[in-house]
């Protein structure tokens, strides 16, 4: 059953997702998302080992990220394929310029790969998170 306007449920996703990610990638993994595409980037210290970095996107939304030794290992190898991407969730960020962020992430060096079930580029960010980018007028799976 699924809840229509007006009705109690379930019926959306929030504006934050939280990653956990290896220490020994906090500062590539800053980089990425301050450097190469361009996000807000900021730190809260809520008095854990490491502070929380935020990155904050254009229409408000964001992710928050933990360092710690506890995150998965990153996968490490030559190259990066749909068998052995983390096994984690996959995130999926929107952008007004698809080619030119796409470009930015391969002249950074970000290992790329494709997914059998789509015709999408998948990226692996430092700590083995993966995300893909869409143009923001994409409707589909």
């Amino acid at each position: 059953m699924t809840a229509t306007a007006g009705e109690a449920g379930i019926v959306e996703l929030g504006a934050r997702v939280h990653l956990f990610v290896q220490l020994q990638a906090r500062e590539p993994f800053t980089s990425l998302f301050r450097d190469v595409l361009g996000c807000e980037v900021s730190e809260r210290d809520f008095g854990l080992a490491y502070p929380i970095l935020l990155v904050a996107l254009g229409n408000g939304s964001g992710f928050s990220v933990e360092f710690t030794e506890l995150a998965p290992a990153e996968f490490t190898a030559d190259t990066l394929d749909d068998e052995q991407a983390f096994r984690g969730a996959w995130i999926e960020f929107r952008t007004t310029d698809l080619d030119g962020y796409q470009d930015k992430l391969r002249s950074a060096g970000i290992p790329e790969f494709r997914h059998k079930g789509s015709s999408h580029a998948y990226f692996s960010a430092p700590g083995g998170q993966v995300f893909r980018l869409l143009d923001v007028a994409y409707q589909g799976p």
